[in-house]
């Protein structure tokens, strides 16, 4: 009965209906669509047993950024002395991180992970299929097996259910599937094979220097990471006396599971929640206000109802059941419209380096989710539904009165608190967006050092042992491929490299510079490495600045000489002739190597833009991986299949991966400082338009109430523009309180912002000078309308009107 009759008034008053359902719906919206984000990435349960309990294990080292893999001897040292974890396991994705797959004929290449054998076994993985590895298969004799993700099984087996025992050729090495995995439990997300740890090399194995081993442990019951920590920091600084020359000054850095696998989305998450709360209580606060205003107008009716006899518990399950049909319309289309919007969300946060992939496509709306909507919905609907009640009249005799038209002082007081209050919401909310929109383009505004544009990339890895390092076949194979890509037409220069441009190369290495004072054990600086082709520099854009580049002929030779970038030449070389120079390899042996420096070229921000250039040093010659880059003058995307066609014709069964555009690299490499810095100014519009509807309404509603006080001040010689300049003064009153209040708090939020800010103060004055002008002018073209309408009121109408 009281829905029906809800219904009635509701359909009676469509105006105020549809504002209120659609505010609601964007505001209840906006929060579904974050949530569910935040939910998938923060909160939702991993798919390993007892996932909080498990923690990656990193080395970290005073010159080197972040943690980072740790040598094989390290990881074994740890396994026998750590009294904190019931497992620790480790696992390899490096030397080479793809191999090729033949099967039915055809090629493709694959990601490869070597893991120990406790490895499922520690994320508590069991499998859909077969098996996974057992102690046996660490054995030499024994150790030619692999397990398969689900999505492999799919994607090159057909999900044939026989492919248990049956045999494959990765890298011309025959391997024996023994598992498949269920499907969303891979780890690393990105692998599709995985091959017991023991087929790591021997030299790998065997040396301190090689990182290339990451650690998983899973904490003993009562043990907490404080503990794990102390206890892996004892024998971090056991091994430091132990080993000096490698270990000095290395520590340990324990991470949650999931905080690695967020990665660098969690500030950001956590800033647009944020945010979006705030959007949510403008849209909160501006139906609050369409409810007094409604409240209001209706307040002789409501007092008739209650002289015949209607009591107040009567009333409020009317105005309840009228709030809970707006709520729930509105939670209704803000869940389809986040349902609309999360395919972008996932495809935004897709490109966001760092982030596990499994984790951003399982954003969904799922029932936790829908919990949380619905929740918003009754809670809004009781919040909003008890307000007309603290509105209805305690003295039926006035509200009776057939002159009264509702307004008091306190009411009008009331809905001004409300704007002045979606203003400073509004402020704050506009704040923060500018602050990121502003970090964003200054970062785009860098340059990366080298031309991005008309630039592909592309990745070829050499199959393993028909191919090696710096041997005559590898070598002869891509000089044979250079030779045929700079033919193609289309094609202006070929380089290659063995890490994509704005990626760190994952090859350091310890040198000292001939001359110099020696060092004590454990104190020799590290230097990015990277092998280049004669020709890359010139594809890259590099400028030469002294000396010279590499040719041919250093290739073919095998020539050990060194191209340095310009942060090694001032950082290492300051006071040197760079060109009579050299650098000693290989510091940690009895006889390191003497390298001679022939040239040095401009920096390229080779670590992402945001971060300065770092000292590199330039080595010529291939290596059994290498990225391809063609510098072209079309589009880039439209050679690849000539590419394609050209290492075939070199070698059948020998796949091309990861093919992308330069651009597309530099774009996902500020994936996530974009899609924040997106977000945020939506959500700072979505605010904006809130805000402002909240004024206009006010301002209407106060207009219709001082009718006959305007009436009566044009009755004794105020003009037009007196009572257009009364309004605004009513608005920028309310605006200015909302701003200054709404200021202080913008301050402190973007206190917590600062680590997602880039050469922008967190006390901008340019973001906030924009964020006040532009709330000012909204709240002023808001109430134009209203101001317009009462100059335009006659006065003589309206004092007959009362």
């Amino acid at each position: 009965m009281d829905l029906r009759y809800a219904f009635r008034r509701l359909a009676k008053a469509p105006g105020f209906s549809i504002t209120a359902v659609l505010t609601l719906a964007l505001g209840i919206g906006a929060t579904t669509a974050i949530f569910s984000c935040a939910y998938a990435l923060l909160l939702r349960s991993l798919p390993f047993r007892q996932a909080d309990r498990i923690v990656t294990i990193n080395e970290t080292h005073p010159q080197v950024a972040g943690g980072g893999e740790v040598t094989f001897p390290d990881y074994t040292d740890w396994r026998s002395q750590q009294s904190s974890f019931e497992q620790m396991a480790g696992y390899s994705i490096v030397s080479p991180e793809t191999v090729s797959l033949v099967w039915d004929g055809h090629a493709e290449q694959v990601h490869r992970v070597l893991a120990s054998s406790n490895f499922f076994s520690l994320l508590g993985i069991t499998p859909s299929l077969g098996r996974t590895f057992v102690e046996q298969d660490d054995t030499p004799r024994a150790n030619h097996v692999a397990v398969i993700s689900a999505e492999a099984w799919q994607r090159y087996f057909g999900a044939d259910k026989s492919i248990i025992g049956r045999t494959v050729d990765l890298n011309d090495v025959s391997y024996i599937i023994v598992g498949v995995l269920p499907a969303g439990s891979a780890y690393p997300a990105t692998g599709d094979f995985w091959m017991p740890l023991s087929l790591m090399d021997k030299e790998s194995q065997a040396s301190r220097v090689w990182h290339t081993v990451n650690v998983l442990g899973r904490l003993k019951p009562g043990v907490d990471l404080g503990q794990a920590r102390a206890d892996m920091a004892t024998i971090s600084a056991r091994l430091s006396q132990s080993y000096p020359a490698t270990n000095r000054n290395v520590g340990v850095l324990l991470t949650p599971l999931r905080e690695q696998l967020v990665g660098s989305l969690r500030p950001a998450l956590l800033s647009l929640m944020g945010c979006v709360v705030l959007v949510l209580l403008i849209a909160c606060v501006n139906v609050a206000n369409l409810l007094l205003v409604r409240a209001s107008a209706h307040r002789r009716e409501t007092a008739v109802r209650q002289a015949l006899g209607a009591s107040r518990l009567r009333l409020l399950t009317q105005y309840l059941a009228e709030t809970l049909l707006l709520c729930l319309f509105g939670g209704l289309l803000g869940t389809m419209f986040a349902e609309l919007i999360l395919p972008l969300l996932r495809t935004a946060f897709a490109h966001v380096t760092g982030a596990d992939p499994s984790l951003v496509q399982s954003i969904r709306l799922d029932l936790p989710v829908l919990l949380v909507a619905l929740s918003v919905c009754l809670f809004t609907a009781i919040f909003f539904g008890l307000l007309p009640m603290f509105h209805s009249p305690r003295r039926l005799s006035e509200a009776l009165r057939s002159g009264d038209r509702g307004s008091s002082g306190t009411q009008s007081w009331r809905r001004g608190a409300l704007v002045s209050a979606e203003v400073a919401i509004a402020i704050v909310v506009l704040f923060l967006g500018s602050l990121l929109v502003r970090s964003f383009q200054k970062l785009i505004q860098i340059d990366p050092g080298f031309r991005t544009d008309h630039l592909l990339s592309l990745e070829i890895t050499l199959p393993q042992p028909r191919y090696q390092d710096q041997t005559t076949a590898t070598n002869h194979f891509y000089e044979a491929l250079i030779d045929k890509l700079q033919r193609s037409p289309g094609i202006t220069s070929v380089g290659t490299t063995n890490a994509v441009p704005l990626n760190a190369s994952h090859s350091m290495t310890r040198f000292l510079i001939a001359g110099a004072a020696p060092l004590a054990p454990g104190a020799f600086p590290f230097a990015q490495i990277r092998f280049v082709s004669p020709d890359f520099f010139r594809t890259m854009g590099l400028g030469l600045v002294q000396g010279r580049t590499f040719e041919q002929k250093d290739i073919e030779n095998n020539a050990s000489l060194f191209v340095v970038n310009q942060a090694f030449d001032e950082r290492y070389l300051s006071g040197r002739d760079p060109l009579t120079s050299s650098i000693l390899l290989g510091v940690l042996s009895p006889h390191p190597d003497k390298v001679p420096v022939i040239g040095v070229v401009s920096n390229a921000r080779d670590l992402g833009v945001e971060t300065d250039a770092e000292p590199e040093l330039y080595l010529p010659g291939f290596g059994t991986h290498a990225v391809i880059l063609l510098r072209t003058n079309i589009d880039p995307d439209s050679i690849a299949g000539d590419v394609r066609n050209a290492v075939r014709q070199l070698d059948p069964n020998q796949p091309i991966y990861h093919v992308q555009t330069i651009d597309e690299v530099l774009s996902d490499s500020l994936a996530r400082q974009k899609v924040t810095a997106v977000l945020l100014g939506i959500f700072a519009l979505l605010a904006l338009t809130l805000a402002s509807i909240g004024i206009y309404g006010v301002i209407a509603y106060s207009v219709e109430q001082r009718t006959r006080e305007i009436g009566v001040r044009m009755a004794v010689g105020a003009n037009r523009t007196n009572i257009v300049l009364l309004v605004l003064r009513e608005v920028t009153t309310l605006t200015a309180i909302g701003i200054l209040a709404g200021l202080a708090g913008a301050l402190v939020c973007a206190h917590f912002l600062s680590t997602l800010l880039y050469h922008v103060s967190n006390v901008d004055p340019l973001s906030i000078g924009a964020s006040v002008v532009t709330l000012l002018i909204v709240g002023m073209l808001a109430a134009v309308v209203p101001a317009a309408q009462a100059s335009t009121i006659n006065p003589t109408e309206a004092l007959r009107s009362e």
